[in-house]
């Protein structure tokens, strides 16, 4: 099993999310973007888990978020890191009308493109990912960009050389973010 290094969310990213956790909540008790069981502290909690993304991101990285769904992590990391240039790759038209108005109403950036992902784009820097597709079958679906891709996953027990990386919200394990060959973590603030 490959060494898993723990990353501490920022406090400071949660706080700014709350008009997004608020605008999500309202939209998803009409249109089922994410469980309706959620409550909104647990609405809030699951954006701010999609912010550990950012410590693998470069400055004005090109980042696509593949099967962006309800835009988590596309939305939180447009909100905590405007440097980005983030495209939300989404088939589902719901969820490209959903990204379209949050981006509005929040004025946050995001290419929404509605489309399935190819394997055989490489015009991005990095490919992020929440939980898309099963863990074994990720780098494969991503193609060319597997040595720069993230995938936010619960605990699995894979070994296929990527770096695992367990995210802690408030001293409670969060999920995990396999990385890439290439995808490195870049700032340690926040990492123990």
């Amino acid at each position: 099993m490959p060494d898993v290094t723990t990353l501490t969310l920022n406090p400071d990213h949660r706080a700014q999310l709350t008009g997004l956790a608020s605008l999500l909540s309202t939209w998803n008790k009409a249109h089922n973007l994410v469980s309706r069981k959620l409550e909104s502290n647990q609405l809030l909690d699951l954006l701010w888990e999609a912010t550990a993304f950012e410590r693998f991101l470069p400055v004005n990285a090109h980042v696509a978020d593949l099967g962006s769904g309800a835009g988590i992590p596309a939305l939180p990391l447009a909100i905590v890191r405007p440097d980005l240039s983030i495209e939300a790759v989404e088939p589902r038209q719901k969820r490209c009308t959903w990204l379209r108005f949050a981006q509005a109403e929040l004025g946050c950036i995001v290419r929404i493109n509605q489309t399935r992902w190819e394997p055989s784009w490489s015009h991005f820097d990095r490919v992020i990912s929440r939980a898309v597709f099963p863990p074994n079958d990720f780098c494969r679906e991503v193609g060319k960009l597997a040595d720069f891709s993230l995938q936010m996953t619960g605990d699995v027990s894979i070994d296929d050389g990527r770096k695992r990386y367990r995210i802690v919200r408030e001293r409670a394990a969060a999920g995990l973010i396999l990385a890439g060959e290439h995808a490195e973590l870049l700032n340690l603030e926040h990492s123990s």
